[in-house]
């Protein structure tokens, strides 16, 4: 891979735009921007002309797409530095490591905390640093865009799992008085997200507060019943657990 000398992050876990050491800077309107989020989900991999011109144009592409794309290129090499895109193989490629993306530094993160060697301390700081990335809904104004649209839902889905992963380690490394408030606004926030709600009944229980806990126990199995779900096996566990007065 071609060493790029030009500092920059292209950030897509809110509006897609470009953090420079000069400040943030703007890749244009929709289809530029279109155009540099394709390659830099898929970076390091070759995206066919077609494809890029099937995502910017859908189904209404003109005849002139082609070098419309070989145009709005042109324009992303000079703010990356030429080398950034590599034209290959009748499509073109982003040279990005990690680093030089939000989105796949933030996975990175999440890899990481999560594996098995990751130490309770060491999870709780790589998750704060991976939710410290986002502003915002992934994409911008591209969120209900075609392919962006799922691609968003995938990072909304690994924000929620940071976020859950960051709870855990708080727990695991007893601090139950620090997640309670948040596991409470987070349930609200996401009804029908059980692992959640068996935090919030775990960190209540050990911070001696039984009946919160016991009435978080009902308040799940309400839920749970609303949507024609029975309680699963975790659930009857730690509500058995709270009652008989038993440490974890």
């Amino acid at each position: 891979m071609a060493e790029i000398e030009t500092s920059w992050t292209i950030r897509m876990l809110g509006p897609v735009d470009l953090s420079t050491p000069d400040g943030v800077k703007s890749f244009g309107g929709r289809l530029p921007q279109m155009l540099i989020a394709t390659l830099a989900i898929a970076a390091g991999r070759i995206v066919s002309n077609d494809q890029l011109i099937e995502v910017m144009w859908a189904d209404g592409a003109p005849a002139s797409a082609l070098n419309t794309l070989q145009s709005y290129v042109s324009r992303l090499r000079h703010l990356l530095g030429h080398e950034a895109i590599e034209l290959a193989d009748h499509g073109y490629l982003l040279n990005a490591d990690v680093d030089r993306v939000d989105a796949l530094r933030f996975e990175q993160l999440i890899r990481t905390a999560t594996a098995d060697d990751c130490t309770p301390r060491e999870a709780r700081h790589l998750c704060h640093e991976a939710l410290q990335l986002w502003r915002g809904v992934p994409f911008g104004e591209l969120a209900d865009v075609d392919p962006f649209r799922l691609e968003a839902m995938r990072l909304d889905e690994l924000r929620m799992l940071a976020m859950e992963t960051q709870l855990e380690a708080e727990l695991e490394m007893n601090h139950p008085e620090l997640v309670i408030g948040t596991l409470e606004a987070a349930v609200q926030e996401n009804p029908y997200r059980e692992h959640l709600w068996l935090m919030l009944i775990e960190a209540l229980t050990r911070d001696g507060r039984r009946r919160e806990a016991l009435d978080a126990c009902r308040e799940l199995r309400f839920l749970l019943a609303e949507i024609g779900l029975e309680p699963g096996s975790s659930l009857i566990a730690l509500e058995d657990r709270i009652v008989q007065g038993t440490d974890a």
